[in-house]
């Protein structure tokens, strides 16, 4: 029997559902769901958190890099509750954590404010940084790097989740203990490797507090599960004891970045380094000789066109920030946002150059073109005084008949709900 519907997501259960005459909820989520309306929609950004929440650990990656199940779905929802392009509204998460951390320490908290919203969140102090030691591998200041080496010396924190090169163009999730491991994963990748994933594996022995670093979507869904835990969810979240965002415009899809890159005649082999800075995306060899350097807007093509929707560039939910705008080259601009970032930052300044910034126009100028790129991108539209979840009828309504409308998911993403039905 076939159901007409302009549910794109549509399947075998809902067949059996409508058949029996009765129907499930409209606003009852499988994974099928999440899946049509953000990963075949061409939405996912990679950050890992469907993986993350789902409390059956029914999701993992398929060859094509994208979430897919691995075992059957139970409908819990949280796949889409916890989705940055789905359920959650970031920009309603960043408004109450932000306004609860003015609350708090009202008396030392600084709000920048444009266009009526707050563009660069909890700020306590911020500088201009680099590390004492030169970090072999480091992007710009090596200030993150030393930053997690020194608290993991200091005993402040066991681990932390950090993303690692695998080539110029690709990383990959890992969980650290010790500063050889850390030095090793310096340098910035711009691949969404789902690093929220690793908080789905078992704490290493001794292991009970963490750092986490990642791009400001990764660091509001970890924010999202901490807030909103589950008892039949068990993850490292409340392990995770600080935050470090990067400053993030976009990530790319490696493979489509690297075609374009090899594109322009450069080597693919001899490509070492990708960094982005001022607008222009900079390849180096294994010498730092530039190899290619392009306006970033050319390579458009290869972004992950679910960044467009994000308001966030400067990590407001993080304990600290970090990234290479507002700062001379060499050097990290770093944001310290919280009780426990001010701890960490006074902890590894000894082993930090750093400068005070007491003006950051460069980083809000960037944080609003974000916020203004969002706005015109995203069909449910930014709206931090609203709801904290969209429903998937609220999406399907926003976004059917859009460049980004849901699409039914081939077979290999829900093939273990299909033949559990």
């Amino acid at each position: 029997m076939t159901v007409t519907v302009s549910d794109p997501s549509v399947n075998i259960r809902d067949e059996i559902a409508q058949e029996s005459g009765m129907p499930e909820l409209s606003d009852k989520i499988w994974f099928h769901k999440t899946a049509a309306a953000v990963i075949d929609a061409n939405r996912c950004i990679g950050c890992g958190g469907c993986i993350a929440a789902c409390p059956s650990r029914s999701i993992g990656v398929a060859e094509d890099g994208k979430p897919t199940l691995v075992k059957m779905c139970t409908g819990c929802s949280a796949c889409w509750d916890y989705c940055p392009l789905a359920g959650l509204r970031v920009e309603r998460l960043s408004k109450i954590l932000t306004d609860e951390a003015n609350q708090r320490h009202e008396e030392t908290s600084q709000s920048h404010t444009t266009d009526d919203s707050v563009i660069l969140g909890q700020l306590r102090a911020s500088y201009s940084v680099k590390a004492a030691t030169k970090v072999q591998g480091a992007q710009d200041g090596g200030a993150v790097t030393t930053l997690v080496a020194a608290l993991l010396e200091a005993g402040e924190i066991d681990g932390a989740i950090l993303t690692k090169k695998v080539d110029a163009f690709h990383g990959a999730a890992v969980l650290v203990t010790n500063t050889t491991d850390v030095n090793d994963a310096a340098g910035s990748v711009y691949h969404q490797s789902h690093p929220l994933a690793m908080l789905n594996l078992p704490l290493p022995a001794g292991v009970t507090r963490l750092a986490f670093v990642g791009t400001p979507c990764q660091i509001s869904v970890l924010r999202a599960l901490q807030r909103y835990p589950w008892k039949y969810r068990k993850t490292l979240a409340s392990a995770v004891i600080l935050t470090v965002a990067l400053f993030c415009t976009r990530s790319f899809d490696p493979d489509l970045l690297e075609s374009s890159v090899a594109g322009e005649g450069v080597d693919t082999n001899s490509m070492k380094r990708i960094d982005i800075r001022a607008g222009e995306l900079i390849v180096q060899g294994a010498t730092s000789n530039v190899l290619l350097r392009r306006p970033v807007r050319e390579f458009s093509s290869a972004a992950l066109s679910g960044c467009d929707e994000c308001s966030d560039f400067s990590g407001l939910n993080a304990d600290i920030s970090v990234g290479n705008v507002g700062s001379s080259e060499g050097e990290s601009t770093v944001v310290v946002r919280s009780e426990s970032g001010e701890k960490a930052f006074a902890l590894a300044s000894p082993r930090l150059i750093l400068s005070p910034l007491t003006r950051l126009d460069p980083v809000e100028r960037i944080a609003l073109q974000n916020k203004r790129r969002a706005e015109r991108s995203s069909a449910r539209g930014i709206d931090p005084d609203g709801g904290l979840w969209i429903s998937y009828t609220g999406h399907l309504s926003k976004y059917s008949g859009t460049d980004r409308t849901p699409k039914p998911p081939p077979d290999y993403r829900s093939y273990h709900f299909d033949v559990s039905c």
